[in-house]
């Protein structure tokens, strides 16, 4: 027998669809490998409104309409109210916390965790937000309500980070990150290496859609402030935000300097790292930095990125994401979802 697993969903945007896309293409292979169908209950946009149904809602008319930008209001299942209304009334057993980053401490996503762990639900999420600023929060919330609160899509996309070092790298104590975080910043990186000026680099990989109309946060460090803390809070138990990253950023880097560190057999690239110092604190950083040709992270172009742990046992492992997208984003919380589908069914 198929059991209905309802779920509930705050921000519909890129992610939301792709993932929407995917869960109706693997609606048969979740029936037949877990016995189960998810059954959307809530959801809720910044600019559509909340649609919320205790008892279904249909995912294709939601995902046709978020597609149309047509807003929820007037329809048969609007809801007055936000996201805290439509957790509420939505009778979910998991919450999917895909709205974008904000820069209030993580806030108000991480509030919208909260109350869905103690409402009894399951979180996924690919904010890196909450987990940057109120992880050892969160963490001890789902695990005193015994649920599950993941969170792999929230830095490099969909590549398995977090499942690595839990399930691959047991034993292993994670004693420095060193990292190219975000996607902008190395793509622009790669084109001023071609010759292009800045402006003209930025524009492409805004059209490309790689870039955000805004970039200020990829550019300033702030994105990849946000990602190192979440990698330093999970993999070395730092307790560290973005506020206590030192961060140094990209604009300063001119045609110059990429020269010299060509001739000095390295290439620039926008590193963040975390270190334990000698008194055993994590210190975070997001700066410009020379690399060698022979480290892994030298060779990741275009918009890839790319990870090196360090580990006591294990020695250095290093993980490059060749150009990701938004699919790749969604596949990560598609990857979370059967995670919590094996504990629950």
């Amino acid at each position: 027998m198929v059991r209905k697993i309802k779920f509930c969903m705050a921000g519909f945007g890129n992610v939301g669809k792709a993932f929407a896309r995917l869960l109706l293409e693997k609606k048969a292979e979740l029936a037949a490998e877990y016995g189960c169908e998810m059954l959307l209950t809530g959801v809720c946009t910044r600019s559509g409104g909340a649609l919320v149904n205790a008892d279904g809602l249909s995912f294709e008319k939601v995902l046709k309409m978020n597609e149309r930008k047509e807003r929820f209001a007037g329809c048969k299942n609007f809801a007055d109210g936000g996201v805290p209304e439509m957790i509420s009334a939505s009778g979910a057993e998991i919450f999917l916390e895909l709205t974008t980053l904000s820069a209030g401490g993580g806030e108000p996503a991480a509030g919208y965790i909260r109350q869905a762990l103690n409402s009894g639900m399951h979180v996924i999420t690919s904010n890196k937000g909450p987990e940057a600023w109120c992880f050892d929060e969160l963490n001890a919330l789902a695990k005193k309500n015994g649920r599950l609160f993941l969170y792999e899509s929230s830095v490099m996309g969909g590549a398995p980070l977090f499942s690595l070092v839990r399930h691959s790298l047991r034993g292993n104590r994670i004693v420095a990150v060193k990292g190219i975080l975000n996607a902008t910043t190395n793509f622009l990186l790669g084109e001023l290496e071609k010759g292009a000026d800045f402006g003209a680099a930025l524009k492409e990989a805004q059209r490309m859609g790689i870039a955000e109309a805004d970039p200020s946060a990829d550019i300033n460090g702030l994105d990849g402030a946000a990602k190192i803390c979440v990698l330093a809070n999970v993999l070395m138990n730092a307790s560290v935000n973005p506020g206590m990253t030192f961060i140094k950023s990209l604009a300063g880097v001119s045609a110059a300097d990429l020269e010299a560190a060509r001739g000095s057999g390295c290439r620039i690239k926008f590193i963040c790292r975390a270190e334990r110092d000698e008194s055993g604190a994590v210190k975070t950083s997001v700066k410009p930095e020379n690399v060698c040709t022979d480290d892994p992270l030298a060779n990741a172009g275009g918009s890839s990125t790319a990870v090196t742990l360090y580990t006591d046992l294990a020695g250095e492992l290093s993980v490059v994401h060749t150009d990701p997208g938004i699919m790749q984003t969604a596949y990560g919380v598609y990857s979370d979802l059967l995670t919590v589908l094996e504990a629950a069914c």
